[in-house]
């Protein structure tokens, strides 16, 4: 991803992937202060110890606590992380649609 040298990887993860966290797609708070439950932090999908880039297309945003959970674990057990996280959210936004 190009642009301007003076915007951080953060902001450039932000403006590529919106301002949700990759693992939880719960909101981020970019102003909070750094580590606290919702601010953002990096994630390398590939993680850097099975010799993961520092570059922006391995990286993206997710809470202190989500970004401890994906850990040094391979890419392909992050995404059903992922996957299974996300399904149990539509299927219980499915049962309160239902209980309307």
């Amino acid at each position: 991803m190009s642009g301007p040298d003076n915007i951080s990887k953060v902001e450039r993860l932000r403006l590529r992937d919106g301002g949700r966290c990759w693992l939880c797609n719960e909101p981020m708070q970019f102003n909070a202060p750094p580590n606290s439950a919702k601010a953002p932090t990096l994630e390398h999908l590939v993680a850097q110890c099975h010799e993961g880039p520092s570059t922006l297309a391995n990286l993206v945003l997710c809470h202190p606590r989500c970004n401890r959970l994906l850990a040094d674990k391979p890419l392909a057990q992050k995404i059903k992380m992922r996957e299974k996280r996300r399904r149990k959210a539509w299927e219980a936004s499915l049962r309160t649609t239902a209980e309307r």
